[in-house]
Parts: structure tokens; C-alpha cells; sequence
């Protein structure tokens, strides 16, 4: 039988449909791509904004029409009532049960079911990291090894701690496993990401392991060229945790910060737990020790409340750190959170104008930082072949080409840039 994936939302739930297919390839299921013809279709699902709701019931939609079992998994069918009626679905799942779906499918198979079949725990009562796979081979040179489920912030805005769960990290050994096994069998990079990688550890009971231990650890692995980090919470960020990150050769100087404002009457309103001047001293301490490091981040616009003057200190902020990248977010209601119910919703125009300017300044900012890095020699992991043309990107996330007829994909080489050409850099060896 053949099954079909579509995965919505963060690098996590990509992971995690690695390990769902897994599990149906180990059974003898065949994968296909969505928009071919399978017997079954799994959407894992992001429930981070409106829009990514809608697009989750797109796909299902999209799903019914071209298969006969349609599979609802992940973060908003941990919103979906039990007894809320949903088209085109004819199993839901949550986060848990993801471990299970191919005893689910079998069971609604073999029981020639027509009924709604409904798997989804309470995340909230889940104590411990579960996991029940592993990859042992990578499906490119670069991959996600999932280390933490779960946060404990209870930002107002944010839907997540209620379809996730609390923190929740993953053993040590169980990650080093992992990535010694992804790397013998070729991957180059690994991305290490969670819901929220900065608070690995705060749930063990010893509280001796965090997210700086991990990196180290995973830094001694033989073979693997180069770590990088998922989206990391300012805070996770002091000095001394500086300084340590500074002296592992293999961590990329790539930091994506999820800062989501930076006006400090926001950042209340947000119950985000650190200034803008916090953020600026972690940018300045970063340079510090990393050459031309790349800082990415997450902006919400038009949050409740957020006034002209509160948006410009945000611009003003942005371009005082020049990010490398900006992912603008027009804010979105989301039920069982603080700010759905919070006084003076900003009006959807004004958050459209609001994250139009931001968007056109993420991008000159961008442009500027590539701009400065032309002429200059840098690493690149090539990651793939397109016609003459190897793609890479350099340590700090800028996308390469050089036009090479070697087949030396998964090796690390040393270019110049010159010139920004369409999708990517131009360089030469």
C-alpha cells in the first residue's frame, strides 16, 4: 500500500514525519509524493495561526478527493474536540499517538471502520519525553534531530504549551545515538531543534544537563562537519553560554532568535521574559566572538494593543541588529490564550501595512548583509547538484552555487563568492 505525507509548521513536525514514514517503510508501505495516488494520506498538522489551520484543512480536503483513508495528525488535532465534527477525515491523532499510527491505520483497516476513529491524548498530563523510533538514514545532508517536546513560557499569544505539553527532553544518549547513526550513514550538518531547545533539561530531575551540554556532546561526534541550531529563546543566551557555544568549531554562526518584538510594552503584553536592551547585549556579546555571524528571527505584528510608536521602536530595533532574516507574522487569535481576549485588537489593515514594511526592510537588510560578504572566501557543505551547478550554503546560511562537474556531494570546500545570482550566490573554487 502506498501512503502519502504533507507536513505543515516547524522543523519539529517535519522530524517527526521522518519518523512516521519510517514506521510505515519498516511495516512494507511504499511512500509516495502527495499529489500522486495512495491509499493513504497523512497530514501533520500546524496550528501555530489561523492560516496554518486553514491550509490544514485545505490539504484535507485536497486529501479526500484523491484517496480513501485520510489521517489528521499533530498540533490541531490536539485542538479538535471529540465531538466536534470535521470533513474528510477519517482518523485523528495527536502528538502521542504519532509514535502508533501504524497500529491505528491497520486497526481502522482490518475493522473496516466507517466511523470517525479519534487518538488524542491529554499532553498535558505527559511527564516524560516518548519516542519510540529513531532514524538510522539521513534523506540529505543536512538534517533535524528533534532533542525536547514541550514548553513551559505560556506566552499570551501563543497556542503551543496547549497542543504540546510541557517540557520534555529527550536522554542524552538517545540524541547521540541518533546522530551517530544519521552521520555514518552521510549526513554532513545536523539541526538540532525542539519546541523550545532553550529550556532542554529544566525537566530532569538533576536539572545538570542543558542545551550548551548537548551541543558540546554532540560536537565530539566523529564525522559530523557541522551543527546548527533551530529557534532558540534569547534567554537560553548569557555570557558565559556565549563564550562556551564559541569554542565549539562545528556550530555554525547562524542564531535564530525567536525575539517576536522589540518594544519592551510589547514584550510585556507578550509575558516575554527579557528586554530589547537583553537582546541587543546578546546580539553585541555574539559578535564578539563569532566572525559575521547570521542572526534570523520571528517578528508578530499588530499584536493587541501594539501602537505606531511601539512598531517603530520594533523597526528601529531591526535594523539596529541588521538581521540576516526577518519572519514576519501578522498576529493571530488563537482560542485558550490571553491576548484573544485582550482590549484594543489592532485592525487587520494596519497589521498588513505593518508587516508589509517590515518585509521590505527584512529584505534590504538581507541584500546588504550578502552584499558584504561578496569577494570574500567561505566553507560550504554541498548539499546537492542541479544540472552544472553544486548548491551549498556557508556556515552563516547564505545559499551557494558553483558550477563544478564533480560529484562530491556531502563534502565541504572552500569558495569565494561573487556575485548574487537569482536563487543563490554565484561562487568559484
Amino acid at each position: 500500500m502506498k501512503v502519502a505525507f504533507f507536513t505543515l509548521g516547524c522543523k519539529v513536525n517535519q522530524y517527526e514525519t521522518d519518523l512516521m514514514m519510517k514506521s510505515f517503510l519498516d511495516c512494507g508501505y511504499e511512500i509516495c509524493d502527495f499529489k500522486e495516488k495512495a491509499d493513504i494520506y497523512v497530514i501533520n498538522s500546524c496550528s501555530v495561526t489561523n492560516l496554518s489551520t486553514r491550509k490544514t484543512r485545505q490539504y484535507l480536503s485536497r486529501a479526500k478527493k484523491m484517496g480513501t483513508i485520510v489521517v489528521l495528525a499533530g498540533c490541531y488535532a490536539q485542538e479538535i474536540d471529540k465531538t466536534k465534527k470535521l470533513q474528510n477525515v477519517d482518523i485523528i491523532i495527536g502528538n502521542k499517538e504519532k509514535n502508533d499510527i501504524v497500529k491505528i491505520v491497520e486497526d481502522y483497516i482490518s475493522l473496516n471502520k466507517k466511523d470517525l476513529v479519534y487518538k488524542v491524548s491529554n499532553i498535558n498530563k505527559i511527564k516524560k519525553y516518548t519516542q519510540t523510533k529513531s532514524l538510522d538514514k539521513g534523506r540529505q545532508i543536512r538534517e533535524s534531530v528533534k532533542i525536547e517536546d514541550g514548553c513551559n513560557n505560556f506566552c499570551s499569544y501563543c497556542i503551543i504549551p496547549y497542543v504540546r505539553g510541557r517540557v520534555r527532553s529527550r536522554k542524552l544518549d538517545d540524541i547521540i545515538s541518533e546522530i551517530n547513526k544519521l552521520v555514518k550513514s552521510g549526513v554532513g550538518e545536523i539541526v538540532l531543534v525542539g519546541i523550545e531547545i532553550a529550556s532542554y533539561g529544566k525537566d530532569f530531575e538533576d536539572k545538570e544537563l542543558n542545551l550548551i551540554d548537548v551541543i558540546e556532546k554532540v560536537s565530539n561526534i566523529e564525522g559530523l562537519k557541522r551543527i546548527r541550531l533551530g529557534s532558540i529563546e534569547p534567554r537560553i543566551l548569557t555570557d558565559e553560554n556565549i563564550y562556551r557555544l564559541s569554542k565549539i568549531d562545528k556550530l555554525c554562526p547562524h542564531f535564530h532568535l525567536s525575539v517576536q518584538s522589540l518594544d519592551n510594552n510589547v514584550l510585556k503584553r507578550m509575558n516575554r521574559k527579557y528586554t530589547r536592551e537583553d537582546v541587543f547585549h546578546i546580539v553585541d556579546e555574539i559578535r564578539k566572538y563569532f566572525n559575521n555571524p547570521a542572526f534570523t528571527c520571528d517578528i508578530i505584528v499588530g499584536f493587541p494593543g501594539e501602537t505606531d510608536a511601539e512598531f517603530k521602536n520594533t523597526i528601529d530595533g531591526v535594523k539596529r541588529i541588521s538581521f540576516y532574516e526577518v519572519h514576519a507574522f501578522k498576529y493571530s487569535k488563537r482560542k485558550w490564550t490571553l491576548a484573544a481576549t485582550m482590549d484594543n485588537q489592532v485592525d487587520g489593515n494596519v497589521s498588513q501595512k505593518r508587516s508589509e514594511e517590515l518585509i521590505s526592510l527584512a529584505k534590504s537588510l538581507k541584500e546588504e548583509y550578502i552584499k558584504n560578504m561578496l569577494g570574500k572566501n567561505e566553507s560550504i557543505l554541498i548539499e546537492s547538484k542541479n544540472g552544472e551547478y553544486l548548491y551549498g550554503y556557508t556556515p552563516n546560511y547564505v545559499m551557494v552555487k558553483v558550477k563544478s562537474s564533480d560529484d562530491i556531494i556531502g563534502n565541504q570546500i572552500n569558495v569565494k563568492l561573487q556575485k548574487i545570482d537569482d536563487d543563490a550566490v554565484m561562487a568559484i573554487k
